[in-house]
């Protein structure tokens, strides 16, 4: 970073760029978090040939959405319906479900939002979600 006894002019330059970035990451992040698409960061900056693997490569969510089918809730006879324990919510009749190995069911967006940080495993028991041959 320059120092603003060099060049006023770079300095300023600088710090516009590194708070437009900053900006851009926050923007990014919310419109993550409201389940609203949001474009990819840029790719930092390295070996070309590093990237295309890496753009090559399956996301977990891709992967798990290739080994798991959703599935809807049904209606449950004279007991409490369960809860997501993502967003704590109830399961509404014919709601979009995804039912892990484990046995632990949860909401298909809730699911895929926990895979979209890139966790391998049940948010609630931390199982592993897809086979060792994926990881």
């Amino acid at each position: 970073m320059p120092a603003p006894k060099e060049s006023l002019l770079l300095y300023v330059l600088y710090n516009a760029v590194a708070s437009v970035a900053a900006l851009a990451g926050v923007l990014r992040a919310a419109l993550r978090f409201l389940g609203l698409p949001a474009p990819p960061p840029p790719p930092p900056s390295g070996d070309e040939a590093e990237d295309a693997v890496a753009a090559e490569a399956p996301r977990l969510a891709e992967r798990f959405r290739e080994s798991f089918r959703p599935a809807r809730f049904g209606r449950r006879r004279g007991g409490v319906a369960p809860d997501c324990r993502v967003c704590l919510g109830r399961f509404e009749p014919e709601a979009v479900v995804n039912r892990l190995p484990c046995g632990h069911l949860f909401h298909r967006a809730c699911l895929e939002t926990w895979l979209d940080y890139d966790h391998a495993t049940c948010p609630l028991c931390r199982s592993s979600l897809l086979p060792a041959a994926y990881d």
